[in-house]
């Protein structure tokens, strides 16, 4: 994979890395996310730093297929998105085109909680997992009762970067 690295300023960083959940190492100085590969064989990675809110219910982003440069707009009511200039409406064929929505999708619900300080939650019953992705892989299990610090939430999964990493831990496994 070729690695687009962009160099960018500290907020930009912070959310990066925050937020968005790594499925490979990424630096602090890269925008870059690895999504995984599409249908016909290419890379796709999404710049995080271009994700911006458009609407209630699109958000406006740039992605990479292998080293074509796609602006884009994603419905994230409908799980479509739009690629410019041509205005296509495209639908997830993959599980990287899926994991691409789901990343910049998330950013409407962080955005609307940036400004809020960091929660904490005690992990009550260990060993309790953190994983990729909401029932994806295992990034780490937390093997003793400890406090954990928590970035937002999707669904009933808590953002935490207690591995090293972001990833997500169930409700279930903690206690505010």
């Amino acid at each position: 994979m070729k690695n687009i690295g962009l160099l960018v300023s500290l907020p930009c960083a912070l959310l990066a890395s925050a937020l968005f959940l790594q499925q490979e190492p990424v630096s602090a100085q890269t925008c870059n996310y690895f999504a995984g590969t599409a249908v016909a064989g290419q890379s796709l990675n999404v710049d995080l730093c271009s994700i911006s809110p458009a609407s209630p219910k699109s958000v406006d982003f740039i992605y990479y297929l292998g080293n074509e440069k796609v602006v884009s707009q994603a419905n994230c009511i409908q799980g479509t998105w739009i690629s410019f200039p041509e205005r296509q409406v495209n639908r997830p064929q993959s599980q990287a085109t899926q994991r691409m929505l789901e990343i910049v999708c998330s950013y409407r619900v962080y955005s609307q909680r940036r400004t809020s300080r960091v929660r904490s939650a005690i992990v009550f019953d260990p060993p309790s997992n953190v994983r990729a992705s909401p029932n994806g892989s295992i990034l780490c299990a937390v093997r003793e009762r400890s406090t954990i610090n928590l970035y937002g939430s999707v669904g009933s999964w808590y953002y935490t970067n207690v591995c090293g990493t972001m990833g997500v831990i169930h409700s279930g496994q903690i206690r505010f």
